[in-house]
Order: structure tokens, then C-alpha cells, then sequence
């Protein structure tokens, strides 16, 4: 039989934090990862917590690298 709350303790130092992204004063967006489970918290006055999984987590960083892409180029080119 296991004791239930060494195993939750257990686990919860198996919760890595990935980054954490300060947006202002007030607000940060934390990623953490803990075995296949991603979950994305965004802290502010109302903080929000979700789970995503694996493939939801690639298309989040795809699509925001992509953003990021197309900002650089219009402010290089806004620059000109």
C-alpha cells in the first residue's frame, strides 16, 4: 500500500517550471511540465490555468514563432 500525500509530494517536485514570461507589472505567462501534462498559467489580477496537451503545445509554440517572425520583418521594414 502507498502513503498517499509522500506520493502527491512526490510528484508535485516532478513539476518542472519551463519559463516564466513577465508581460508587465502585473501579469506573467508561467509554463510548467510535469511528465506528458503542460499546463500554461496566465498570472495577473485573474489568474487562468490550462492544461494543453503535446500536440496542442507544438501548435501553440509553431504559431507564436510564426508571429514572432512576421512582427520582426514589419519592424525591420517599418525601420526602413
Amino acid at each position: 500500500m502507498t502513503n498517499e500525500p509522500d506520493d502527491l509530494i512526490g510528484r508535485i517536485a516532478e513539476i518542472e517550471l519551463i519559463a516564466e514570461i513577465e508581460l508587465n507589472e502585473s501579469a506573467a505567462i508561467c509554463v510548467e511540465q510535469m511528465d506528458d501534462e503542460i499546463t500554461l498559467v496566465i498570472a495577473s489580477i485573474v489568474g487562468v490555468h490550462f492544461q494543453v496537451t503535446v500536440e496542442q503545445a507544438l501548435e501553440l509554440s509553431r504559431a507564436l514563432a510564426v508571429a514572432a517572425e512576421n512582427a520582426e520583418k514589419f519592424r525591420k521594414s517599418a525601420k526602413m
